[in-house]
């Protein structure tokens, strides 16, 4: 009988700290409007990926498949840097989207500049996108 007691209290318990656990992983991902984590820590539904989607999106009709294009967002921390151009990199599949940064980005005929106009003699500024810019490289590095 005892041990029947013992098995039905360790059951409860159990389930009570499952219970616990799952109400605090919930209630941290419902909050996902006011978090601001750095690009390593982003995920769907916040504020920053919104931004960074819908501007990706108006960039898209913009750009003929498979080009390649430098991305360039403001300047922070490798891995934010890193993290930010993952996540477009991500969310504009169609394009060959390379960091700026990279000897590679540097021959690239487009840029796209998140978050911030660039002032650059060789970049022809080609549209104004919600949250960035657009430009087409037009002489020599």
């Amino acid at each position: 009988m005892i041990r029947k007691i013992l098995l039905g209290l360790a059951l409860a318990w159990v389930g009570f700290a499952l219970l616990a656990e799952m109400e605090r992983a919930v209630s941290g991902y419902d909050q996902r409007e006011r978090l601001q984590p750095s690009a390593m820590g982003w995920r769907f539904g916040i504020p920053q990926v919104i931004r960074l989607e819908r501007f990706l999106d108006a960039a898209r009709p913009l750009l003929p498949p498979g080009a390649r294009v430098a991305f360039t967002s403001p300047p922070a921390s490798a891995d934010e840097t890193f993290f930010r151009h993952r996540w477009a990199a991500y969310l504009l599949p169609e394009v060959d989207l390379i960091p700026r940064e990279d000897p590679a980005g540097a021959t690239a005929p487009y840029v796209l500049s998140y978050s911030y106009r660039l002032n650059d003699p060789h970049l022809r500024l080609t549209r104004r996108l919600p949250g960035g810019f657009l430009y087409q490289v037009q002489g020599g590095p």
